[in-house]
């Protein structure tokens, strides 16, 4: 097996782990005998546990974000639809990389909070790009409509992901429709006052 290969592998074998139990329960050597390797394979691929801990976050944050900046939306109501199904595949692409990063296990590096709220706002500024051409004014990525969105997508991602049939595609495509609605009135220099 390729150098890449294997530290493909042993990451699988530790985001499987941290999936089913938590960050606390990843060590090196329980890493290497589920992986069937030799401890000083681990070592060597990651240096030490945070070393295993950081590659780990770096790898499920870019696939759980791979894409995402790259749905466009116009501003119509179809395109709220495409976007939202656009969000959906990558949720089906990988699951549990997106369980981890919206549903953190207890015991993760100490960086975890920062890396988290880093992808947040980097979500909050796409969204606020897409929300300003549909509202037809600036949104700002960093005040409270954005926040709010995103709390309740994430919310509605995290419901989508333990449970599927009752929270199915449809269903979520209907709220996003309703939360864009939401903010694009917030957020309309037309809106009444």
């Amino acid at each position: 097996m390729s150098s890449s290969d294997r530290r493909a592998q042993l990451l699988d074998v530790a985001r499987d782990i941290v999936a089913a139990d938590g960050f606390g329960a990843v060590s090196i050597d329980r890493v290497a005998r589920e992986a069937q390797v030799a401890r000083a394979l681990v070592y060597q691929q990651f240096s030490d546990l945070s070393g295993l801990t950081t590659a780990l976050l770096d790898r499920e944050s870019a696939i759980a974000l791979a894409g995402i900046g790259s749905v466009d939306w116009a501003g119509t109501a179809d395109d709220v639809d495409e976007v939202g199904r656009g969000i959906l595949a990558y949720l089906h692409a990988a699951p549990t990389s997106w369980r981890i990063i919206l549903s953190p296990p207890d015991g993760g590096p100490p960086d975890l909070r920062d890396r988290l709220e880093l992808g947040r706002a980097y979500a909050r500024r796409i969204g606020a790009r897409h929300l300003s051409r549909y509202a037809g004014a600036t949104v700002d990525p960093d005040g409270a409509t954005q926040r709010i969105l995103l709390a309740a997508l994430e919310e509605l991602t995290r419901l989508h992901l333990a449970d599927s049939q009752q929270y199915p595609d449809e269903l979520v495509l209907r709220y996003i429709r309703s939360l864009v609605a939401w903010a694009t009135h917030v957020e309309s220099p037309q809106k009444a006052h």
